[in-house]
């Protein structure tokens, strides 16, 4: 598969666009039609997300949901003092896959927030995708 670099600077722009992308914008995000008043959350951090491991979350793709669970949170090194960096890694079922993409995630305790899912690997288990928090300041 060849790109040209007009088209992969092009990507790039649009998937950091995505990724930036604050939670009072989300009525733009795939997905958010159906979340028009819930009010965003803010500030969760690796702690929040230790204490709903195990737990589901709702992913909203176009006009339906998708059920995943919260398996993992691994801490990173924060490359400033004072910043937080952590991974969280969902699974999903195998039959119902996501692309790459920033997504409205609900969760019943955490609230309304969205991230960019990366599809990882899918196993016995079944499909897993990770999103990557990186706050330079807490």
């Amino acid at each position: 598969m060849s790109t040209s670099r007009r088209n992969f600077l092009k990507t790039g722009s649009m998937v950091a666009l995505a990724a930036g992308v604050p939670v009072a914008l989300a009525g733009r995000v795939p997905g958010a039609e159906a979340l028009a008043d819930v009010p965003p959350t803010f500030g969760l951090r690796k702690a929040d997300f230790e204490n709903a491991l195990n737990t589901e979350f709702r992913i909203n793709l176009n006009r339906s949901k998708i059920c995943v669970k919260l398996v993992d949170v691994k801490g990173l090194n924060s490359p400033r003092r004072g910043g937080e960096a952590f991974s969280l890694m969902f699974r999903g079922d195998a039959s119902q896959q996501l692309e790459q993409n920033t997504y409205v995630i609900e969760h019943e305790r955490l609230g309304v927030f969205s991230f960019l899912l990366v599809p990882m690997r899918e196993g016995k288990s079944g499909q897993r995708y990770e999103a990557v928090i990186n706050r330079l300041h807490a």
